[in-house]
């Protein structure tokens, strides 16, 4: 059933433009077959073929929710139109990779797929859309973080210290296929590594073959905790610092200053370097993984959710301990605050793309669609089916 929900007019972008951009970036291109494409037969195929899935020249950007009793449904934001998909079991937690929401409890652990994802390439961008669905479990439940490469999706359980590596196309098509299973708090693929993270250390692993892999060289991390995959390497966070793992697999560690409160979770907009944490009481840490080097950024309140925008302006997003959002900037200084968009106590629900931040409202199960580059303006509220407690905005 697809019923538009929102009470404003769709939000809609230059498709023209983008199109135009991926026609020529398309041309200029390798002839060779992505992944998932079928290399029997390449002349029959174009470029970026990804079997089950249709092209686009924009991004697809949906918003995937799930109720407190497991009722799930997908927003379309282009459209404004709403679909519910089968049921999950009611989440604890919660977690996304801009394609993939992973909901747990205490037994187990669901995949859904958003059905939308972005392939970057760096010179040229590819955005996919499929159908979404509930893709399967795997056993084991508690708080839950989950990463994915265009060949790896990783999930750990933090708390247990146990994470798996699963084949991301057959995720896409609906298989749950794990190829690794590792002791780790914190495990992230990155190329051709899985980079984990436990005890009080960071291992890079051979992705391909991570039981078998060399004795790896350990980097010290004191009480690993969060992680995040960015353009410049994978972000381990550890007690005083993190550990930035580049690329070809080496190991950095960039200390905090002295007594500096750590955050214990990054987050950011897709496909950018700079990544934020909440720094306690006093604001947030912004962590430049391309320049190695850490900002504190403080705030007019504390802060119980942050994003790095990492855009020309510097933008970053957050939400107050008043239930407000705070848009600043990495230059200092708040720019605009909301007025209480959610309750103060609740967690907040935040994500974000390159135009808009999304705040999700449990208790009116609405969404709130957030300009922050127009002074954190409201430009939509939009409808739910489901009061999401597990939230995610997926085509990223």
């Amino acid at each position: 059933m697809n019923a538009p929900t929102t009470r404003a007019p769709a939000r809609t972008l230059t498709a023209l433009g983008l199109a135009v951009g991926l026609a020529a970036a398309v041309a200029a291109c390798s002839t060779t077959p992505a992944p998932g494409a079928d290399r029997t037969t390449p002349a029959a195929r174009p470029h970026g073929f990804v079997a089950g899935a249709s092209e686009a020249p924009e991004p697809q950007l949906r918003l995937l929710a799930v109720s407190a009793t497991g009722e799930t449904a997908l927003h379309d934001l282009l459209t404004a139109e709403s679909t519910r998909l089968d049921a999950v079991d009611a989440p604890d937690h919660a977690a996304t990779d801009g394609r993939f929401l992973v909901t747990s409890d205490a037994d187990r652990t669901t995949i859904v797929d958003g059905g939308a994802w972005t392939v970057d390439h760096g010179d040229h961008t590819h955005y996919y859309a499929a159908r979404a669905r509930v893709v399967g479990t795997v056993d084991g439940g508690g708080p839950v973080d989950v990463h994915s490469s265009e060949r790896t999706t990783t999930i750990a359980w933090p708390d247990r210290g146990t994470a798996v590596a699963l084949d991301r196309q057959a995720l896409g098509r609906g298989d749950v296929e794990r190829t690794a299973t590792v002791d780790a708090a914190v495990l992230l693929p990155l190329g051709d590594h899985l980079v984990a993270a436990s005890g009080d250390a960071v291992r890079v692993l051979d992705a391909a073959e991570p039981d078998r892999s060399p004795a790896p060289e350990e980097t010290p991390c004191t009480a690993p905790a969060g992680g995040i995959v960015t353009r410049a390497g994978a972000v381990v966070g550890c007690a005083d610092g993190a550990v930035v793992v580049s690329g070809d697999g080496a190991a950095t560690f960039v200390p905090l200053p002295d007594d500096a409160e750590r955050p214990t979770s990054f987050a950011a907009r897709a496909g950018r370097p700079t990544v934020a944490g909440t720094a306690g009481d006093g604001g947030a840490w912004l962590l430049d993984a391309r320049e190695l080097a850490w900002q504190h950024l403080p705030t007019e309140r504390p802060l119980r959710a942050v994003v790095a925008v990492d855009d020309p302006d510097g933008h970053v997003v957050g939400v107050d301990d008043r239930g407000r959002v705070v848009v600043a900037r990495a230059s200092g200084g708040d720019v605009a605050t909301t007025e209480p968009l959610v309750e103060p106590g609740s967690a907040p629900l935040l994500q974000l793309d390159a135009q808009r931040a999304y705040v999700a409202d449990p208790a009116s199960g609405v969404v709130h669609e957030i300009d922050f580059a127009d002074d954190a303006r409201v430009a939509r509220t939009i409808e739910l089916p489901v009061a999401p407690v597990a939230f995610a905005e997926v085509g990223l």
